[in-house]
C-alpha cells in the first residue's frame, strides 16, 4: 500500500469529504425553496417541475457506473475538480433560464453530472483512507450533509427574498464551484504501479480488474467484470432495499414546504422543517457512528432498521397537521435517514471489500438514479391528480419500509443460517471428540 489507513492524508481526505458533502446536499436538500418559486414563475404544474430537482438528485446517482470509468483514467482528485467545475456552470447559467426546458439541461442534466463526479470521488476515497474507523469516517463525513443542509437552507432562502431565484442560483454557483478546492485534497491512495500490480494479481488469479484501465476487447468485456458484483446475494439484495428507500428519501426534502404552505405555515417557519432534518441527521450520525464500528454489530442490519424506520415516520406525516407536528417529524426523519445514508457505502465495504468497492459503489448509485429520477415528479403528479400531498408521502413510507423490510428479512435468516451452521459444526466436533475417547478408553 502507498500509505497507511485511519491515520494520516486519511483526516484531510476526511475533511475533504466533509466540506463537499455539505454543499452538495446542501444545494439538493434546499430545492423544495425553489420548487415553490418556479410554479410561481412559470406557473407549471407540480410534476412538471419536480422533474428539474430529480434530475439533479436522480442523475447525480444514476451517472455512478459511467463514473467508475472516468476515475479509472482520471483518478479521483482530478474527476472532483472537473465534477466542481461541470457544477458551478450548470448552476450558474441557470439564471439565464426562461423556460422548465432550460433548467432541465443546466440546474439538472449538467449540475447533476457534475455532482456525480463529486460525490463517487469523495465516497470512494474515504472509502480507500479508511478500514477500521471506517463507519466512524462516514458518519463524520456525512455530518457535513446535516450542516449543509442547516445552514444552505435558510440561505438560500435569504437569497431568494434579496436577489430572486435567478440570482440566487448565480450565487449558489460560485458556492458549488468551491468545490474543486476540497477535491483537491484527495491524493490517490494507491500508486500507479500499486495499480498495475493489483491488475497484473486480479488477473492471474481471476478476479475483477481493479487497475486504472480495463484491458479487454469490446463493450461487455469491459462492462461485464463490473457486473460480477451482483454475484453476491448480499449486495444484491442491500441494492434492491436502499433503491427501493432513495425513490422516497428527496420527497420530504422536496415536498414539506410546498406542504406547510399550503396550511398558511409562515415563510420564515416552514424553512426550518428542512433544516431541523440537517441538524437531527447530524445527532443521528454522531450517535450511531461509533455503535456501528463494534465489531459485534451488523451494520446491513442496521441499514434495514434506519430505513424501515424512516418509512414508518414518513407514513405518520400527513397525519401532521400542525408546525409541531411536522417539526417532530423533521427531528424523527432526521435522525435515522442519517444513519440510512452513511451505512451504504459501509454495507458495500463490508459486504465486497476494497477489491471491488469502487464497482459496488458505483453500480449501487446506478441503479438508486433510476429510482431518484421518478420519486419526487411521481409525487409531483399525484398531487396534480389529488390535490394534496397524503398519498405521495404515504407512497414514500411505504418504499422505505419495504426496502429496509427486504434487507432486515435477508440479514436475520442470514444469521440464523449461520447460526444453525454453527451449531451442528459444534455437534460434529463434538461426536469425534466422544468417539475418539471412548476409542483410548478401550485400549486401556
Amino acid at each position: 500500500m502507498a500509505r497507511q489507513k485511519d491515520t494520516g492524508w486519511a483526516w484531510m481526505c476526511l475533511l475533504g469529504t466533509f466540506c463537499i458533502r455539505f454543499i452538495l446536499f446542501g444545494v439538493l436538500h434546499s430545492f423544495g425553496l425553489i420548487f415553490i418559486e418556479l410554479i410561481e414563475h412559470f406557473g407549471s404544474l407540480h410534476g412538471s417541475t419536480a422533474w428539474i430537482g430529480s434530475l439533479l438528485s436522480g442523475l447525480m446517482f444514476l451517472f455512478g457506473p459511467m463514473d467508475v470509468f472516468i476515475l479509472r483514467k482520471l483518478g479521483t482528485r482530478w474527476t472532483a475538480i472537473m465534477g466542481a467545475v461541470l457544477a458551478c456552470v450548470g448552476c450558474s447559467v441557470s439564471f439565464l433560464a426562461d423556460s422548465l426546458l432550460f433548467l432541465y439541461l443546466s440546474y439538472g442534466v449538467l449540475q447533476g453530472f457534475g455532482f456525480s463526479l463529486l460525490f463517487l470521488s469523495a465516497t470512494l476515497t474515504l472509502n480507500q483512507y479508511f478500514e477500521k474507523r471506517r463507519s466512524l469516517a462516514n458518519a463524520v463525513a456525512n455530518i457535513g450533509s446535516g450542516v449543509g443542509t442547516m445552514a444552505i437552507v435558510p440561505l438560500l432562502q435569504m437569497m431568494i427574498s434579496e436577489y430572486t431565484w435567478r440570482g440566487a442560483l448565480l450565487i449558489t454557483g460560485g458556492l458549488v464551484l468551491n468545490c474543486a478546492v476540497f477535491g483537491a485534497l484527495f491524493r490517490p491512495f494507491y500508486t500507479r504501479q500499486e495499480l498495475s500490480d493489483m491488475a497484473t494479481e486480479s488477473k492471474n488469479s481471476g478476479n475483477v480488474n481493479t487497475g486504472n484501465s480495463i484491458e479487454a476487447t469490446g463493450i461487455w468485456n469491459k462492462v461485464k467484470p463490473a457486473f460480477s458484483v451482483f454475484i453476491n446475494v448480499r449486495y444484491t439484495v442491500v441494492v434492491i432495499g436502499v433503491t427501493l428507500g432513495i425513490q422516497a428519501y428527496f420527497i420530504p426534502f422536496n415536498l414539506l414546504p410546498d406542504l406547510a404552505n399550503g396550511m398558511d405555515i409562515p415563510e420564515e417557519r416552514y424553512t426550518w422543517l428542512i433544516s431541523t432534518i440537517g441538524i437531527s441527521s447530524i445527532a443521528g450520525r454522531l450517535i450511531f457512528g461509533r455503535v456501528t464500528d463494534m465489531s459485534r454489530v451488523n451494520r446491513v442490519a442496521f441499514l434495514g432498521a434506519a430505513s424501515a424506520l424512516c418509512g414508518v415516520a414518513t407514513l405518520i406525516c400527513p397525519q401532521l397537521l400542525h408546525f409541531e407536528t411536522l417539526l417532530a417529524y423533521s427531528v424523527v426523519y432526521g435522525l435515522f435517514t442519517g444513519v440510512w445514508t452513511y451505512l451504504q457505502a459501509v454495507s458495500v465495504a463490508d459486504i465486497h471489500g476494497m477489491e471491488k468497492l469502487s464497482e459496488g459503489i458505483g453500480l449501487m448509485f446506478g441503479f438508486q438514479g433510476i429510482s431518484v429520477l421518478l420519486g419526487t415528479p411521481l409525487a409531483g403528479w399525484l398531487y396534480d391528480i389529488t390535490g394534496n400531498y397524503a398519498t405521495s408521502f404515504y407512497v414514500a413510507g411505504s418504499l422505505f419500509s419495504i426496502g429496509g423490510a427486504i434487507i432486515l428479512v435477508f440479514e436475520v435468516s442470514r444469521t440464523c443460517r449461520k447460526s444453525e451452521l454453527s451449531h451442528k459444526s459444534y455437534q460434529v466436533e463434538e461426536r469425534v471428540s466422544d468417539n475418539i475417547f471412548y476409542v483410548m478408553n478401550t485400549r486401556h
